[in-house]
C-alpha cells in the first residue's frame, strides 16, 4: 500500500474515531450504534496497522489483491448494516401504525367527552357506531 494512502487512511480513521468519541460523550448515539460505530473505527485503522495480516489472509483465500478482499469485507458489512437498518424501518413503521391506531381511539374518547359536557347531564351521549 503506497505511503500517502496509507497516511490518508490513518487520519480518516482518527478523524473518524475523534467524531465518535464526540458523540458517545454528548450522549448521541445509542450503545448497539456506538459498538458498531467504534468497531468500524478500528477495522479501518487495522487496514494500516495490519496490512500483512490482510494480505495473508488474501493469499489464504486465493485473492490476488488484498484490496479486494478488503473491499469484499466493506461490501459484506454494508450489505448486514442495510438489512439491519431495514429492520429497524419495519419496527418504526408497526409501531408508527400502532400510535396511529391509539391516537384515533383516543381522539374518539375526547369528542365523547366533548359532546356530554355539551349537552349537559340530562341528554344520553350517542354511540357514533350505531348510526
Amino acid at each position: 500500500m503506497p505511503l500517502n494512502f496509507k497516511i490518508l487512511a490513518f487520519l480518516s480513521a482518527i478523524t473518524f474515531f475523534a467524531i465518535f468519541i464526540s458523540l458517545v460523550k454528548r450522549k448521541s448515539i445509542k450503545p448497539f450504534y456506538a459498538f458498531l460505530w467504534f468497531t468500524i473505527s478500528m477495522i479501518f485503522l487495522s487496514v494500516v496497522v495490519f496490512e500483512q495480516l490482510y494480505k495473508r489472509l488474501a493469499d489464504f483465500l486465493q485473492l490476488t489483491d488484498a484490496s479486494f478482499f478488503i473491499i469484499v469485507g466493506v461490501i459484506f458489512f454494508l450489505m448486514v448494516y442495510v438489512l439491519h437498518l431495514s429492520l429497524r424501518i419495519s419496527e418504526m413503521a408497526d409501531r408508527i401504525q400502532e400510535l396511529i391506531s391509539y391516537t384515533a381511539i383516543l381522539e374518539n374518547r375526547i369528542r365523547k367527552i366533548d359532546a356530554t359536557f355539551d349537552r349537559g347531564p340530562s341528554e344520553p351521549v350517542k354511540d357514533e357506531r350505531s348510526g
